[in-house]
């Protein structure tokens, strides 16, 4: 059953205000004839803006008497539980002793084992509020550990994500993540800096409340500040009195690129266009917007001014000066739908190398309406890109879908081009006398017929009774299908394959929307797929009428909202061969390998005891040990000797992948080996091969004689399988 996609597009995009109709930005707007803008008629922002006179402020220097609010740690999710499960990189220690060594009155920076955010937060989540103001101490000018200064809700911490934000280009996003955390509740942590003695605090702590007023409104900061008393109510209503006062420094991106080869900008009645001195101001209003700093005066602007020339204006302004800091945000309020092209091609092309740049841009990708920035957002996740840039992508995915209430895969599926497979008109070709129509079988391969239905190999060339450009924009258009629907599906494939094995579940609506989708739902019918029928989880294939056969090739129905796997061989036991058969009698050709893959299970003693003895004395390669292991440097848990390291192979398993009843009671899930002879670990020979003296699953990094290795059957039977084949292909030991 198909689902209409529009209902789906109209519930994605009324999360964001709507976008107008994609605009010919290399057009500009007619201004022939057009009159200068009086400046009367202006808003003062862009005649007379705040920057431009002399700063005038009621607000009192300082207010004596004020007193922060004990400080406070308030946590998200099981933040704290990850925390106190947070364990140093060591080789070993003893667990029943090792935190009876830490002071509970004293913050350790950087202590062994532990990078500094790690250590910090496990002591917090120990020792709780009391040692908040000594961690603030240590994470001033460190926004890279930011991590610890987001639980701590206090006038110090206010004080450093304010420092952070403003005054840190390294610690802008570290800072608003503080103050998104605690939104509204920072308005009174910061009133005894923004009135203490110390004038670089105070400007800094100003400068915040600002931001907070932007963000919620003035009358709510001014109502939150109230358990100061009234003299500071009536000092922060001074220092909010000018909304369009900047938060800290004076724009000067007007003032320096006020160009007059930028598409001009008319009056919201179209009847005048602005004035280079209004455009100046205009810039610099933009430069100060981003969809995390809201800044008010472009709201001012926003209804002072013609949309569809603002629109054209925010795009050039962006291309003109290649994405300085300054124009990225705005294009997330007045750049409309192309903005989007223009930032995932910037985040591209920048990549991690402008990190800075690369964050603000992906920032403003994700503030557009959601059926606009999760597709590039997702599609940045999943590509070429370093790795930092597509888990800030893939964070940013996360964010768009959460706001529309989904997870991320679902989203993605929901989010899935079509490429017009369903839409008959978008499958016709015009050559002006003659027209031809696109075909698609099962497998998504494209054929050629004509108006009497014969086929054809290709599309033919244009003739010359054919009309020249109507066939010419026919046969690009066919092109560009041919080769996005190649991409489409190699992409789609790939998410298919990490989905069985990540053991994605789907629901029944959410298959039902898959199936929908042209794309993939030919790659759906190449699997093989396991569903919750009345007689329990059964196998079963897409048949070529869609409805759903199982391994005998009858009917198979789904229990009433039954949910949806991808099989694995590791899941099947004795129907594996049986299935294989099938899709080999049917010749179904899978879009990965599914059927084919190793079918490995744990023997009774392996399930026990977590250790995999089948690999107990092979050998491997270094470089193939690396391709299932990670290669890590560990430190020795000696406090009075020098510190010394060792690397050594683990791997870290996701805490998900444990069964129920062992999440209930572990806390990590590792896997570990042990190998001789210990390889150089500045300079790893990638050819010698090491003995194996055991691999095991543990449930901790300790590698301590005597601590309790991890249940084999507590992981997910997809994952060991994996595990197995991996260490199979090392070892040459397949079984």
């Amino acid at each position: 059953m198909r689902d209409d996609p529009a209902p789906r597009k109209q519930a994605m995009a009324e999360h964001l205000a709507p976008q107008e109709e994609r605009l010919d930005v290399t057009v500009q707007s007619p201004s022939s004839g057009l009159p200068v803008a009086a400046l009367e008629d202006l808003p003062k922002v862009l005649v007379a803006p705040p920057w431009t006179e002399k700063r005038k402020s009621t607000a009192p220097r300082e207010i004596p008497g004020l007193e922060a609010p004990a400080p406070q740690l308030v946590s998200r999710g099981d933040e704290f539980e990850r925390a106190l499960a947070l364990e140093p990189d060591f080789v070993e220690w003893d667990p029943d002793t090792y935190w009876d060594r830490i002071d509970d009155d004293r913050v350790y920076g950087y202590r062994h084992g532990f990078d500094l955010a790690d250590g910090i937060l496990s002591q917090l989540a120990r020792c709780g509020p009391r040692l908040a103001d000594q961690a603030v101490e240590q994470l001033q000018n460190l926004p890279w550990h930011a991590a610890a200064l987001m639980p701590i809700r206090s006038t110090p911490a206010a004080a450093l994500a304010a420092h952070w934000f403003l005054r840190l280009d390294a610690g802008r996003d570290a800072g608003l993540a503080w103050f998104d955390r605690h939104g509204l509740h920072t308005a009174a942590l910061l009133v005894p800096e923004a009135f203490g003695p110390k004038v670089y605090q105070r400007t800094t702590a100003r400068g915040a409340l600002r931001l907070l007023a932007w963000r919620h409104g003035a009358e709510a900061v001014v109502q939150a500040v109230g358990v100061h008393g009234p003299e500071a109510v009536a000092g922060v209503e001074a220092v909010l009195a000018d909304p369009d006062r900047p938060l800290l420094n004076n724009p000067t991106a007007g003032a320096v690129h006020g160009r007059s080869d930028l598409p001009p900008v008319l009056t919201a009645d179209r009847a005048a266009i602005l004035p280079r001195q209004a455009v100046s101001h205009l810039i610099a209003v933009l430069s100060q917007w981003t969809p995390r700093t809201p800044y008010p005066a472009a709201e001012t602007v926003a209804e002072a001014c013609d949309r569809d020339s603002l629109t054209r204006f925010s795009l050039a302004l962006a291309r003109k000066y290649q994405f300085t800091n300054w124009t990225i945000g705005q294009l997330a309020r007045f750049g409309g739908p192309e903005a989007a092209e223009l930032i995932e091609a910037k985040v591209k092309k920048s990549g991690a190398r402008q990190i800075a740049q690369t964050g603000l841009a992906l920032e403003a990708l994700a503030a557009l309406p959601a059926d606009i920035a999760f597709p590039a957002l997702y599609r940045m996740s999943r590509g070429k890109l370093h790795e930092t840039v597509r888990k800030a992508a893939a964070a940013k995915a996360a964010d768009v879908a959460a706001r529309v209430k989904s997870e991320v895969e679902p989203l993605a599926d929901r989010a899935a081009p079509t490429l017009g497979l369903d839409d008959p008109a978008r499958l016709v070709l015009d050559f002006g006398p003659r027209a031809f129509h696109i075909k698609a079988d099962e497998r998504l391969r494209l054929r050629i017929a004509d108006d009497t239905g014969k086929l054809r190999a290709r599309l033919p060339r244009p003739s010359l009774r054919d009309d020249a450009e109507t066939a010419a924009a026919s046969t690009a258009r066919f092109r560009k299908l041919t080769k996005d629907l190649a991409a489409e599906l190699a992409f789609q494939g790939d998410r298919l394959k990490d989905a069985m094995l990540a053991s994605r579940i789907w629901d029944a609506d959410g298959f039902a929307r898959l199936l929908a989708n042209p794309v993939l739902a030919s790659l759906a019918k190449g699997l093989l797929w396991i569903g919750e029928t009345p007689a329990g989880p059964q196998g079963f294939r897409l048949a070529e009428d869609g409805s759903f056969a199982d391994v005998n090739d009858k009917p198979l129905e789904l229990a009433e909202g039954g949910r949806v796997r991808l099989a694995h061989p590791a899941l099947l036991g004795p129907d594996l061969p049986l299935w294989t058969e099938v899709f080999a009698d049917y010749e179904i050709l899978q879009p990965f390998d599914q059927l084919a893959r190793p079918a490995l299970t744990l023997t009774e003693e392996e399930a026990r005891t977590g250790v995999l003895e089948r690999f107990s004395g092979a050998t491997a390669t270094f470089a193939a040990l690396r391709e299932v292991l990670d290669w890590k440097r560990l430190y020795w848990d000696e406090p009075d000797k020098p510190i010394e390291h060792a690397y050594l192979f683990a791997r870290e398993l996701p805490r998900e992948r444990l069964n129920a009843e062992s999440a209930a009671v572990v806390d990590n899930a590792h896997l570990l080996a042990e190998i001789d002879p210990s390889p150089n670990y500045r300079d790893p020979d990638p050819d010698r091969r090491h003995r194996i003296i055991w691999v095991w699953f543990s449930p901790t990094k300790n590698r301590r004689r005597g601590v309790p290795t991890l249940r084999g059957d507590a992981l997910d039977p997809v994952l060991v399988a994996e595990i197995l084949a991996g260490l199979g292909r090392a070892t040459g030991i397949n079984h």
